[in-house]
């Protein structure tokens, strides 16, 4: 490839991924959808949006609504972008992220007029439990960001799991939830969904309305910088130690898995995993001297984490522990 063709490639790629939001480009959550989309208008979600083929039609058949889509696979970021820009909607924003996370950091409360999920992974496995995103909280996370009367819809080819779905909201004083739909007609349908129906094997559906409101905590209320100023001297041998070191205070846990020093400076670097709950984030810190002889731990800028109190626990206890006032 000459260098003409591939600055041509990599011009057409930025073209197409310009539609993605960046939430950690942020800095007050939950986000300002009014202003992203630059207009007010009704919002729908779906999450995990695959090839972006429902997403873009469900879209184009509602072009007075906003739509966010939720998902983590880059290569599927990048179809439904390309989708969005041959079609040139403006009222669709993808984010790459995950969803019970995004769900209660990024929406306000009562601001979603719909969720959506197609066919998603459902971990029928006892021991992958925890890996799916239908659960308890994920149901009191929508009850908080879903408008009055917004809906959640499910559909799923795994009846067991639009049965277990649909015991979830019926458990919650929130929700009203009919009965499990079988193959319903919907406006909308994946790609998925239409090889399946023609294949002839049976869909379900199960849709809850929201009925009032809960309050939910969030992790991104407090949004401050996280730092903290070591008075001691600093070395190798010190950072060093601090290698497998592993912190916790309650649902908040972290490791540091490694440590660096920068090339031509004094400047050290930490790797750290930190997790909150079950939401879990890799990053880097950095140790820095000031000129007043000090030294600062903070979180370094090329690729920031989410200021979660796990984050800030790290930073906060690394820095007692550089401070030599725990051990």
């Amino acid at each position: 490839m000459t260098f003409f063709a591939y600055f041509y490639a990599m011009a057409k790629t930025g073209y197409y991924l310009r539609y993605a939001i960046d939430p950690r480009q942020e800095t007050v959550f939950p986000l300002n959808w009014a202003a992203l989309f630059e207009r007010n208008a009704p919002l729908a979600v779906e999450i995990g949006f695959g090839n972006g083929a429902y997403l873009v039609e469900w879209a184009r058949q509602q072009p007075q609504w906003n739509f966010v889509g939720i998902e983590l696979s880059g290569e599927c970021m990048e179809r439904l972008q390309k989708r969005i820009a041959a079609e040139k909607l403006s009222h669709v924003r993808p984010i790459r992220e995950n969803a019970r996370f995004a769900l209660r950091e990024f929406f306000p409360d009562n601001s979603i007029r719909q969720v959506t999920m197609n066919y998603p992974d459902p971990w029928p496995k006892e021991k992958h439990r925890r890996r799916r995103l239908l659960n308890e909280q994920f149901v009191a996370i929508l009850a908080a960001v879903l408008a009055p009367g917004g809906i959640y819809e499910l559909v799923t080819d795994q009846e067991w799991y639009a049965h277990h779905a649909a015991d979830l909201f019926q458990h919650s004083e929130c929700f009203e939830t009919g009965p499990v739909e079988l193959n319903p007609v919907r406006p909308v349908v994946t790609k998925y969904e239409q090889k399946w129906k023609k294949m002839g094997r049976q869909s379900y559906r199960v849709v809850a309305t929201k009925l009032k409101s809960t309050p939910i905590t969030r992790l991104l209320e407090d949004y401050d910088m996280p730092h903290a100023f070591i008075n001691l001297p600093i070395s190798d041998a010190v950072v060093q130690a601090l290698e497998g070191v592993e912190l916790v205070e309650g649902t908040r846990w972290c490791i540091i898995k490694g440590s660096y020093l920068k090339l031509g400076t004094e400047q050290y670097m930490l790797n750290v995993v930190a997790r909150d709950d079950d939401f879990q984030q890799n990053f880097y810190l950095q140790i820095t001297p000031r000129e007043d002889g000090k030294w600062l731990v903070k979180l370094d800028s090329a690729q920031p984490p989410y200021r979660t109190p796990a984050v800030k626990m790290a930073i906060w206890r690394i820095g007692e522990i550089l401070s030599g006032k725990e051990s």
